[in-house]
């Protein structure tokens, strides 16, 4: 009995490895990255002015960028500075040169006042680093 179940916990380890590396998206390697001539991420607008919100209200927008460079985009991360802002998402796999590409935000307001939030977008672009700003007056009820 002990046999049968050592067999059977190698038989979980060895699909769980295999099933780990099967990969259906587009492979990420060396030969996308060229810090040479990296890409050139450009944004529709790196600044959102929302003008005038009610506390408590939900600002959504997304921030629409372009591969502008002759090497693919990889975007690494994205990452809000504040709990307040929510991510929606990203693209994972390579933007080719010319392709556009979005990452939508919400920006969730609790206090009153002139508020300015960012998030941080790590990729193979040089500056590797870019920020993007969601700024408004949020006026009480």
């Amino acid at each position: 009995m002990r046999n049968y179940y050592l067999i059977f916990l190698v038989l979980i380890t060895v699909v769980g490895c295999v099933t780990d590396k099967i990969n259906n998206s587009q492979q990420i390697t060396a030969d996308l990255i060229n810090p040479e001539n990296p890409p050139i991420i450009k944004f529709q607008d790196e600044i959102f002015d929302f003008d005038t919100v009610a506390l408590g209200s939900k600002v959504e927008h997304t921030f629409t960028f372009k591969n502008n460079g002759k090497t693919p985009l990889l975007i690494n991360s994205v990452k809000a500075g504040c709990g307040c802002t929510v991510l929606k998402g990203w693209p994972k796999t390579p933007i080719l040169p010319g392709e556009t590409g979005e990452i939508p935000v919400v920006l969730s307001t609790s206090r009153t006042g002139f508020i300015k939030k960012y998030i941080s977008i790590l990729a193979n672009t040089r500056p590797a680093t870019n920020r993007l700003y969601l700024q408004g007056f949020v006026a009480g009820i």
